[in-house]
C-alpha cells in the first residue's frame, strides 16, 4: 500500500513539473528567470521520475536518486539567487558571486561526495550504518533547506516593492518544497531513521507548488527584486542561526556516540549551553552593530537606506509610538541625541548649546554618564571650525594627526585637551541653523569598528541641520510658553482688578450710608457682614495672583467637587439686594447640586447681576430664576434696562477691555462667559435697545460634558 502511494505521488510530480517546464520554455521570448525556473522544473521532474522507477524496480536499480534530489534543491536555490542578484550586489560585484557560488558549491559537492562515498542513495535512510557520514549528509540537506527558506522569507516580505502577488505566489509555492524537506530531514536527524510515509507522499506535496509557480510567472516580467537592508540583516542573521544550530547539533551527536553511558546527558547539557550562548551573542548590541556594518559594506553600493533612516529619525524625534503606548517620553534633547547616535550604532552622546553668550554648555546627555566635558568656549578652535566650515570633526583622525605631528583633513584644527584624555569621544557634529552654530553634538565611539566615508559625513551633516531646526523650534515653544504665562498672569490681573472695583464700590456705598445710618443696629450688623465679605474677597484675590492656573482635563472633565447652586444664587441675590431692593429670586427653594467651583460660580453670578443693576433704574425690577432640568440647570437674569443692540452683543459685549460704563474695565461679561465654558456650560444673551436684557446661563449636572476641549481654569 505504501509503495503504491509513493508511486502515484511521484508520478503526479513527474507529470506536473514536466508540463511546467515545457509551458515556460516554449513561450515566445522567455526571460532568464523563466528559463531558470523551467530548468529547475525539468530537474525536479527527473528526480520525481527516479522515485517512480525506484518504486517499480527497487531502490538498488536507481543509485543516482539521492544525487538527483541534491541537484533539484540546488537548482531551486539558484533560481532564488537569480531573482535577488541585484539586491545582493551580484550584478555589480563578480567577486561576490564567486564567493556565494563557492559556498553553495561546496555544500552541494559535499552532498554528492558523501552520497557516492557511502552509497546513501540506495540505503533505507538509516543513520546507524555510517553514523558520521550520514549525519553530515543530513546536515547538508538541512543547510540547503534552511537557505532556501531564508531566501524565500525575503522574497515574500519584500514582494510589495514591485513584484506584488506574483512574487508572493512564487514564494509560497517554493516554500512548500523547502519546508517539507526541512521537516523530513529534521525528523531523520532526531530519530535516526527517515519516515517512509512522509517520504512517499513528498511527490504529491511538491506537485502542489506547480500551479502557484505557473500563476506567478504567467505574465512577462523582468524578474527584478529589491532586497531591503532590514531583510538582508534578517537573511544573514537567520542563516547564521541555522548554521550555528546545525553545527552544534552535529557536535552534540558526536558527544552522544562517544560518551558512552554519559553520552545522552552530555548531549543535552551541551545543546542547552550552546543555545544559551548563541542567544546571548545574537542579542549583543555589539554583535548586531558589527553585522549591520558588514552587510552594508559587502551587499550594497550605498551604506544607508536614506528613506528608512529619515523616517526613523523623524519618528524618534516625534516619539509618536511612546505617546500611543503611554510610555514615558524622554525630553526632546535626549530623543534628538539618540536619533543621531543610533545611525552609527553609538552607545551614547552629549549635546552642547550656547548659554548667555558665554560658550557652549552641556545641556543634555544620552547614556554617557562618564563624559567629563561641561563647556566648549566660544573662542575654542573646535567652535570656530564648526562655525566656519560646518564639517564633522573626527577625533580619532585628530589624535592620529597629533601623534604624527601633522595637519590632516581638518586643516588647522587641533585636538582639544579634553578630547585627548578621553578616547571614547569619537565624533563632533555641528548643529547649524540659518548659518549659525546652534549646538554641538558629541558622539561616543561606535559599538562596531567602521571606516567613515562621504556618506556618513553627509548624513550626519543633514541630520545635524534638521536637529538644529528642532532645537530652534523647541526654544520658540519655550518662549511662547513664557509669553503665555505672562498673558495668563495679565489676564488674571484684569479679572482681579474688576473684582477689586466691585469691592471698592461696595465699600464706598457702605461708607456713604454709614454717615446716615451708623446709629442703627441693623445697619451695623450689615456693615460688619459686608466688611467681612470684602476682606474675604480681597484675601482670595491675593491668593489668586500667587497661584498657578489649573488645567482642565481632556473631554471637558469638570472639577470633582459638587456645590449647591441654589444656595449660591440665594447668597448672591441677598448681597446684591442691598444695592437694588427690587431684585426677585425664583426656583431656589430646594437644594440643587452641580459639579463646579463655588467661588468662581458666585463671582460669575455676581458679575451678571451687577451688570443688570448698572443697566437698570433704581426701582426697576430684576428677576433671577433657577430652573432644574433633566441634564442641566438653567439660570436666567432679566432686567428692564436700556438694553443692547444686536451688533453690540455680537461684536463688543464679550470682547475684553471694552466697556460702555465710566470707569469700567470691560472684563465682567468676558470673564462670566469663560467661567461658564470652563464648567462645561454656556452663556447666552437676548437684548433689545430700550427694553432690557436677559442673560441665560446653562450648567451641566454631571461631571463630564462630551465634546469639550482642553481649557484653562482660572479661579477668581
Amino acid at each position: 500500500m505504501l509503495g503504491t502511494i509513493s508511486l502515484l505521488s511521484h508520478l503526479v510530480a513527474t507529470i506536473a513539473f514536466a508540463v511546467l517546464g515545457l509551458a515556460l520554455s516554449v513561450r515566445r521570448a522567455p526571460t532568464g528567470v523563466r528559463l531558470a525556473v523551467a530548468l529547475a522544473s525539468f530537474v525536479t521532474a527527473f528526480w520525481a521520475a527516479g522515485h517512480v522507477l525506484a518504486d517499480i524496480y527497487g531502490p538498488e536499480q536507481v543509485p543516482w536518486l539521492s544525487r538527483a534530489e541534491t541537484l533539484r534543491t540546488a537548482s531551486w536555490i539558484g533560481v532564488l539567487i537569480l531573482l535577488q542578484r541585484r539586491s545582493l550586489g551580484l550584478a555589480e560585484r563578480p567577486s561576490q558571486s564567486f564567493v556565494l557560488a563557492l559556498g553553495l558549491g561546496f555544500i552541494i559537492a559535499l552532498q554528492l561526495a558523501l552520497d557516492i562515498m557511502f552509497n546513501l542513495g540506495s540505503s533505507s535512510g538509516s543513520l546507524t550504518d555510517e553514523p558520521f557520514g550520514a549525519m553530515l549528509f543530513v546536515a547538508g540537506r538541512l543547510i540547503l533547506a534552511i537557505s532556501g527558506l531564508v531566501l524565500l522569507h525575503n522574497l515574500y516580505v519584500n514582494s510589495g516593492d514591485g513584484g506584488g502577488l506574483s512574487f508572493r505566489l512564487f514564494a509560497v509555492g517554493l516554500g512548500v518544497i523547502f519546508a517539507y524537506d526541512l521537516n523530513l530531514y529534521t525528523l531523520q536527524f532526531l530519530l535516526g531513521d527517515i519516515n517512509q510515509s512522509l517520504l512517499g507522499i513528498r511527490g504529491a506535496v511538491n506537485a502542489l507548488a506547480v500551479p502557484l509557480i505557473y500563476l506567478a510567472l504567467r505574465q512577462d516580467g523582468d524578474g527584478r527584486f529589491h532586497l531591503s537592508r532590514q531583510a538582508a540583516f534578517q537573511t544573514v542573521s537567520f542563516s547564521i542561526i541555522g548554521l550555528y544550530l546545525i553545527v552544534m547539533s552535529l557536535l552534540a551527536y558526536g558527544l552522544k556516540i562517544t560518551g558512552g553511558s554519559w553520552g545522552q546527558l552530555l548531549q543535552v547539557t551541551f545543546l542547552a549551553a550552546t543555545m544559551i550562548a548563541g542567544v546571548l551573542v545574537m542579542l549583543s548590541p555589539r554583535f548586531r552593530a558589527e553585522l549591520r556594518v558588514r552587510i552594508a559594506r559587502n551587499f550594497y553600493r550605498y551604506r544607508y537606506d536614506y528613506r528608512v533612516e529619515w523616517l526613523r529619525f523623524i519618528d524618534k524625534i516625534d516619539s509618536a509610538e511612546a505617546t500611543r503606548t503611554e510610555l514615558p517620553v524622554a525630553p526632546v534633547r535626549e530623543r534628538l541625541i539618540e536619533a543621531i547616535a543610533t545611525v552609527l550604532e553609538c552607545p551614547g552622546g552629549a549635546l552642547f548649546e550656547p548659554l548667555d553668550g558665554h560658550g557652549y554648555h552641556l545641556t543634555s546627555r544620552w547614556r554617557w554618564p562618564d563624559l567629563d566635558v561641561s563647556t566648549v568656549a566660544d573662542s575654542a578652535a573646535l567652535t570656530l571650525y564648526f562655525s566656519e566650515a560646518g564639517r564633522i570633526a573626527d577625533f580619532d583622525q585628530l589624535r592620529a594627526d597629533a601623534a604624527a605631528g601633522t595637519s590632516g583633513s581638518h586643516g588647522s584644527l587641533t585636538l582639544p585637551a579634553w578630547a585627548a584624555g578621553d578616547k571614547s569621544i569619537w565624533l563632533g557634529v555641528p548643529l547649524i541653523h540659518r548659518d549659525t552654530l546652534a549646538g554641538i553634538l558629541l558622539l561616543q565611539r561606535s559599538l562596531a569598528a567602521r571606516d567613515l566615508n562621504w556618506e556618513d559625513y553627509d548624513l550626519l551633516r543633514t541630520l545635524g541641520r534638521q536637529s538644529a531646526s528642532y532645537l530652534a523650534e523647541a526654544e520658540t515653544q519655550t518662549q511662547l510658553e513664557e509669553a503665555r504665562r505672562f498673558e495668563e498672569y495679565n489676564r488674571r490681573f484684569a479679572f482681579v482688578m474688576h473684582d477689586v472695583k466691585n469691592v471698592v464700590s461696595q465699600l464706598g456705598l457702605l461708607a456713604r450710608n454709614a454717615e446716615r445710618h451708623a446709629d442703627k443696629p441693623e445697619f451695623r450688623a450689615d456693615m460688619i457682614a459686608t466688611l467681612n465679605a470684602s476682606v474675604s474677597k480681597m484675601t482670595d484675590l491675593l491668593k489668586l495672583m500667587a497661584r498657578e492656573p489649573e488645567v482642565r482635563g481632556a473631554a471637558g472633565e469638570q472639577p470633582g467637587d459638587y456645590v449647591d447652586i441654589a444656595r449660591i444664587l440665594t447668597i448672591v441675590a441677598a448681597a446684591q439686594r442691598r444695592q437694588h431692593s427690587a431684585l426677585e429670586l425664583e426656583g431656589a427653594d430646594g437644594q440643587i447640586e452641580i459639579p463646579g467651583d463655588g467661588g468662581r460660580l458666585e463671582a460669575m453670578l455676581t458679575h451678571l447681576v451687577q451688570n443688570a443693576i448698572d443697566a437698570s433704574a433704581p426701582d426697576a425690577p430684576i428677576r433671577l430664576q433657577l430652573e432644574l432640568r433633566a441634564a442641566d440647570v438653567k439660570i436666567s437674569i432679566s432686567d428692564n434696562g436700556h438694553g443692547m443692540s444686536p451688533a453690540f452683543v455680537r461684536d463688543e459685549l464679550f470682547k475684553p477691555f471694552r466697556s460702555t460704563k465710566d470707569g469700567g474695565f470691560g472684563i465682567g461679561a468676558f470673564e462670566a462667559r469663560e467661567i461658564a465654558r470652563a464648567h462645561g456650560g454656556r452663556l447666552e444673551v437676548e437684548s433689545r435697545p430700550g427694553e432690557g436684557s436677559t442673560f441665560t446661563l446653562t450648567l451641566p449636572r454631571t461631571g463630564k460634558t462630551p465634546g469639550q476641549t482642553l481649557k484653562k481654569v482660572v479661579r477668581s
